[in-house]
């Protein structure tokens, strides 16, 4: 019987861009974690469509992404490249619709473009909305369509756009909600301990039938993408403009541990089998604040009407289609079965210990030593298993894009061994000839028995310094004999 398609996040997207925020290190000293300021790389604030059979995801730092099952993508180079923070598209009368922070309209005949500039974006007296940020177009069932936007204290507005002129607003803005500081979790910081403000933003509306009536959901996040209390929540009406009231469930996507936390500004989308899905973003904080990944899970509406997200799972998930009830969820029932377990190394850096790959973050890494010509880590599992499945998040010390240290695809070694010691071993992944940059690399393969596993680094780029910040190994635990 073939296995089923899985995913896992951070979802494994080929050639990520190189962080917006790298590009001019002097005007965003204090935006750097590390020091001094490094290049790092970087995706966030998704936008989705589910599109004749094929997702395309939008996110932040560079477009655009394509996948025919949910689990594998294809990177399509499209332009504008990087038009802004947090793009949006939306389909309307045949046309594909883009803009983002503070960018103008451009619209397409294809969702991989060409896209042709339509102008800036106006209101309704024709002035260039100058607080355009965190964008989202919406269209309605009735050819109506609306734009929502806000990031800060005052809150999320939306408009009514000319269907004939989507550039232009024809109602005059509208706060939909600003922030509350009764809703704890809004609250900013680490732990929501200021009550002061928030960065309300990321807004996106959804409509789902609702017991027998369309229901309009709108979504944002805070109170802020550099935060592990980053999540997601909702307001609910019975109008794209409202009015609005605060969703009981809140917030509807949260996740302050593990390797995918943070979960925040993304989207809900229809998908095949009438299921519903959130991309999000979330933190990941090694070099820079707005160092972030994307994560997908299900969504679905429970007993009472509320919106909710199944997030943010960090293990194999069913693709798209292998199971239609979120409450049910999409786990394909593999664990990892060597985290806080023995690590050896043939060498490690100062302060890259080889335990660093397999503790649950990705903000510290193991790094093998400088003169290491044929770097290998090695993981014992205390046990034997079924393993089924790796995800490696690679990390790049080096990465200096002006000095010409750039990314290009890593090749490796996968080998499982079932005894937990001798020099018994067994290919499980060849990636020798691996032609894809791939920053988090996820694989399944056909199951095999393991108490070891040893990945061996073949080729990476030159000067830049590999570096592994997250080695899972997923399986399942071999029954006992009898």
């Amino acid at each position: 019987m073939p296995q089923q398609l899985t995913y896992c996040n951070p979802l494994p997207l080929p050639d990520y861009p190189r962080g917006r925020m790298s590009f001019n290190k002097e005007r965003n000293d204090l935006m750097w974690v590390a020091q001094p300021p490094r290049d790092f790389r970087e995706t966030a604030d998704p936008s989705v469509i589910y599109f004749q059979g094929k997702w395309y995801l939008y996110p932040s730092a560079g477009m655009a992404y394509v996948s025919d099952d949910g689990a594998t993508w294809r990177h399509h180079r499209i332009e504008p490249y990087d038009c802004g923070y947090a793009p949006t598209v939306v389909l309307h009368r045949g046309r594909f619709y883009l803009t983002a922070c503070h960018a103008p309209l451009y619209v397409a005949d294809d969702p991989l473009g060409p896209f042709v500039e339509v102008g800036p974006m106006l209101d309704c007296q024709g002035n260039r909305i100058e607080d355009w940020s965190d964008p989202m177009l919406f269209g309605d069932d009735d050819g109506q369509l609306y734009a929502y936007w806000g990031l800060g204290g005052d809150g999320i507005k939306g408009v009514r756009l000319d269907p004939d002129k989507p550039n232009c607003a024809l109602s005059p803005r509208t706060v939909m909600f600003k922030y509350d500081p009764s809703h704890v979790w809004e609250r900013y910081g680490e732990r929501n301990e200021d009550i002061s403000k928030s960065f309300v933003e990321g807004p996106w509306m959804v409509k789902v039938n609702v017991a027998g009536r369309g229901r309009y959901f709108l979504t944002y996040t805070a109170p802020g993408t550099e935060f592990s209390s980053y999540g997601m929540g909702t307001y609910v009406g019975d109008a794209p403009l409202g009015p609005f009231t605060y969703q009981q469930r809140n917030p509807i996507c949260a996740d302050r541990h593990g390797l995918v936390r943070g979960p925040g500004h993304g989207c809900i989308v229809a998908g095949p089998n009438d299921t519903l899905w959130a991309f999000y973003t979330h933190i990941v904080r090694g070099v820079h604040i707005f160092e972030r990944r994307v994560g997908m899970d299900p969504a679905g509406i429970d007993a009472q009407g509320n919106l909710f997200v199944l997030a943010a799972s960090e293990t194999p998930q069913h693709a798209p289609g292998f199971k239609p009830r979120p409450q049910d969820g999409n786990d394909a029932g593999l664990l990892p079965v060597n985290h806080a377990k023995a690590m050896r190394a043939s060498s490690s850096a100062p302060g890259r210990t080889p335990d660093y790959a397999n503790d649950s973050s990705l903000r510290t890494w193991w790094q093998p030593a400088e003169n290491d010509a044929q770097p290998w880590l090695m993981s014992h599992l205390g046990g034997r298993f079924e393993v089924s499945a790796i995800r490696l998040a690679w990390t790049e010390p080096g990465l200096d894009y002006d000095a010409g240290i750039i990314p290009r695809p890593l090749r490796y070694l996968l080998e499982l061994s079932p005894e937990p010691q001798g020099d018994h071993w067994v290919t499980a992944l060849d990636c020798r000839d691996n032609r894809q940059d791939l920053l988090i690399d996820y694989r399944s393969f056909a199951p095999l028995p393991a108490a070891r596993a040893r990945l061996t680094l073949i080729d990476w780029p030159s000067n830049l310094a590999p570096g592994i910040a997250d080695l899972s190994l997923f399986g399942r635990c071999e029954s006992p004999s009898h």
